[in-house]
C-alpha cells in the first residue's frame, strides 16, 4: 500500500510540474484604426488562434473610428503608451494608423517589445501604420517598407522559403486569396522573404507578402494579406496565424513541431 501511494505521490508531483510548465501563451492584439473591417476581423482572429492553440487573447483597441485621419488625431493612441507590452509573450498587430509622424515617439513603442521581449505578429494595414515619417522609424519593427498597394485583386500566393518553421507547418506550395490588396514592399537586409504575391485580376503585378525577421530579441513574423474578411476565414491563413504565434512565442522548433501542450 506505501508503494503504491508512493508512486501515486510521484506521478502526481510529475503530471503537476508538467501543467505548470505548459501555461497558455498570452497574446496582446493591438487592432483598430481606419480603412479595413476591424471590428469583424478582432473577434474572427482572437477565435482563430484560442480554437487551435493553448493561448489566451486580450484585444485592446487603437480607436473605433472608421477613418482616424483628421489632423486633431495626429497622436499616439493610448494602447501604445507605458509598459504596454509587459505580461504577454507576444503582440499581435492588426491596425492601420496613419497619421502619427513622432519618430522618436514610435521608436518608444518599439522599444518597449524589446525590452519586454516579446514575440510580434504583424497583419496587412500594420505595415501601413506610420509609414510617412521621417525617419520611417516604424520599419525596424516592420523588417519592410511600404507606403502603397496596387489594385484589388485576387492574389496567387507562392511560398519561396519552406525552411522557415511556420513555412514548414503548413507543408503547402502555395494557395490563392479570392480576394486581396498586394501591398508593394522593400525588405530590410535582414528581413528573410517566406513568399511571394501576384495579382491575378488585370496588370500581374508580385511583391514579396509573408516575411520574417530576428531583431534586438524579437521574433517578428508578418503577412502584408488580410485585407478583406475572406482572406483572414480561409483555412490556410487560420493555420499560418497559428503556427505564427507559437514560433514568435518560441513553441515551435525548427521542423515546425509545436511544443507540447500548445497545439490543440
Amino acid at each position: 500500500m506505501k508503494k503504491v501511494t508512493t508512486m501515486f505521490l510521484v506521478f502526481f508531483a510529475a503530471f503537476a510540474s508538467f501543467a505548470a510548465e505548459v501555461k497558455p501563451i498570452k497574446v496582446l492584439m493591438i487592432t483598430g484604426g481606419g480603412w479595413h473591417d476591424y471590428k469583424t476581423q478582432a473577434p474572427l482572429l482572437k477565435k482563430t488562434i484560442e480554437s487551435q492553440v493553448n493561448a489566451e487573447v486580450t484585444i485592446k483597441w487603437t480607436s473605433t473610428d472608421e477613418h482616424p485621419v483628421k489632423p486633431s488625431e495626429n497622436k499616439l493612441p493610448e494602447v501604445f503608451k507605458g509598459d504596454f507590452c509587459k505580461g504577454y509573450d507576444v503582440v499581435f498587430h492588426n491596425h492601420c494608423q496613419v497619421k502619427f509622424e513622432d519618430d522618436d515617439a514610435i521608436d518608444k513603442v518599439i522599444d518597449n517589445h524589446v525590452k519586454n521581449k516579446v514575440g510580434v505578429i504583424m497583419t496587412h494595414g500594420s505595415f501601413h501604420t506610420w509609414f510617412r515619417t521621417k525617419r520611417e522609424a516604424w520599419d525596424r519593427l516592420c523588417g519592410v517598407n511600404s507606403i502603397r498597394h496596387y489594385h484589388k485583386s485576387a492574389i496567387k500566393v507562392e511560398v519561396t522559403d519552406k525552411t522557415h518553421p511556420v513555412m514548414k507547418a503548413l507543408g503547402v506550395d502555395g494557395w490563392e486569396t479570392k480576394e486581396g490588396e498586394l501591398y508593394q514592399t522593400k525588405l530590410n537586409p535582414t528581413t528573410k522573404s517566406l513568399a511571394k504575391g501576384t495579382t491575378l485580376k488585370g496588370k500581374a503585378f508580385t511583391e514579396d507578402c509573408i516575411f520574417s525577421h530576428t531583431e534586438e530579441g524579437l521574433k517578428m513574423f508578418g503577412t502584408t494579406l488580410g485585407h478583406h474578411n475572406s482572406t483572414m476565414e480561409q483555412a490556410i491563413y487560420q493555420k499560418m496565424m497559428a503556427y505564427a504565434v507559437l514560433w514568435s512565442a518560441g513553441k515551435l522548433d525548427k521542423d515546425g513541431k509545436a511544443a507540447v501542450g500548445y497545439l490543440k
